[in-house]
C-alpha cells in the first residue's frame, strides 16, 4: 500500500491510491445523488466516510445504510453532519468537528449542487439565483477555504470539484 505523490501547481501532492489503502474521503452533498451513491461505494469499499448535507432526515436515512455498506459493518466509522456549505460558519464548525474527530481528510469530493427550475435567466427569481450561485460556488469555495490548509499542512491530499454540464454550458431554458 503505497502512495505515489504527485505535484501539483497548489502546492498539495495528490496521491494515487494504492489498492486496498484505506483513505478518509469528504463528500459535500452526501444525502442524494452521486454523492450519496459515492459514499455508499466508498463505505463498500472500506475507506471512512465523512459527509455533509442539509437535510437531517435524509442524513438519518443515509447513516445505517453506511454502517451496513461497510465491510466488516460499523456504526461509528462514519461521520455525518448537517452543513450547509453555502454558510462560511457552518463549513467551519464543520472543519473543527472533522479536525477534532477524524483527521485531515485524504480525499475531498465537493459534489453539493443545486438548480433553479427551468427559466429564462431573467425570470429566475433572485433568490432562487442567488441559492444556486451561493451552494455551487461559494458552497465549494468555502469547503475550500477551510480544507486547503490542512491539506496543505500534511502536504498531500485529493480535490474533486464536481459540476453538472449546465454549469459549463448554456441553454436558453436554464
Amino acid at each position: 500500500m503505497t502512495l505515489t505523490p504527485m505535484p501539483t501547481t497548489a502546492g498539495i501532492s495528490s496521491m494515487r491510491l494504492a489498492e486496498g489503502a484505506i483513505r478518509t474521503v469528504l463528500i459535500t452533498g452526501v444525502s442524494r445523488g452521486l454523492g450519496k451513491a459515492l459514499a455508499l461505494e466508498m463505505a463498500k469499499r472500506g475507506h471512512c466516510v465523512v459527509g455533509c448535507a442539509r437535510s437531517q432526515d435524509k442524513l438519518n436515512a443515509l447513516q445505517p445504510d453506511l454502517a451496513s455498506a461497510t465491510n466488516p459493518p460499523s456504526e461509528n466509522k462514519h461521520l455525518l453532519m448537517n452543513v450547509d456549505v453555502s454558510l462560511n460558519s457552518s463549513v467551519e464548525e464543520f472543519a473543527r468537528a472533522v479536525m477534532e474527530k477524524k483527521g485531515v481528510p485524504d480525499i475531498i469530493v465537493n459534489s453539493a449542487g443545486t438548480i433553479n427550475r427551468n427559466n429564462k435567466l431573467w425570470e429566475v427569481p433572485a433568490e432562487e439565483f442567488d441559492s444556486v450561485i451561493d451552494t455551487n460556488i461559494k458552497g465549494t469555495a468555502n469547503v475550500l477555504r477551510h480544507f486547503i490548509p490542512l491539506m496543505l499542512e500534511k502536504k498531500q491530499g485529493v480535490i474533486i470539484n464536481m459540476s453538472s454540464s449546465w454549469g459549463r454550458s448554456a441553454a436558453a431554458q436554464v
